[in-house]
């Protein structure tokens, strides 16, 4: 007769998946830091990459195609959040403001004022029993502006808040994991 040996309960804790209901975003652009550097998001989406197929073939063997990779292409990643009354709200207004300057050519732009940011969304463990939490995971966006903000509709028969999204284009991404071999309390850096 087989016998299995068990373990603590506590061991699942290691294999199981990442949760994605807590995290952060902070943006490294120094005209929208001034303002805030972080902003409450409610969700994020369209963390993918694409990378389009080239098929090839090739006098005398083409009974099957080679497949080569071409270009990749990162969908833009949409921020979507509840508009508070605060002058932080006014940064993303702001940063949206800069691009039309740049496209302009007008306003006090000498060149020093970066339209684009560096963003990066930490995945924060979860649960957590100290006061300090691990970031099990994050993305690094490179060279991101907003190219629309849209509000949700006003409605007085609702029940419910104004809601605010930021679509943003971007150059590509990275993502990193915790070190899981690291223990509970290990991070992600870039």
């Amino acid at each position: 007769m087989a016998t299995v040996t068990q373990t603590d309960s506590r061991s699942s804790l290691n294999t199981d998946p990442l949760r994605n209901y807590k995290f952060r975003v902070m943006f490294d652009n120094a005209n929208l830091n001034a303002i805030s550097p972080q902003f409450g998001f409610m969700s994020v989406d369209g963390l993918s990459v694409t990378t389009d197929v080239i098929s090839y073939r090739q006098g005398g063997h083409n009974t099957t195609t080679q497949k080569l990779p071409g270009q990749s292409d990162f969908a833009p990643i949409t921020l979507s959040k509840g508009v508070v009354a605060t002058k932080d709200d006014q940064g993303i207004m702001k940063w949206l403001n800069d691009i039309f300057v740049a496209i302009q050519g007008t306003g006090s732009n000498d060149g020093s004022k970066n339209f684009r940011s560096t963003v990066t969304i930490y995945l924060i463990d979860h649960p957590v029993t100290t006061s300090k939490a691990a970031v099990k995971a994050a993305w690094r966006i490179y060279r991101a502006w907003p190219t629309s903000i849209a509000f949700g509709s006003l409605d007085a028969g609702a029940n419910g808040v104004l809601m605010q999204q930021i679509s943003l284009a971007h150059e590509g991404w990275d993502f990193k994991l915790a070190n899981s071999n690291a223990g509970p309390s290990s991070t992600v850096g870039f």
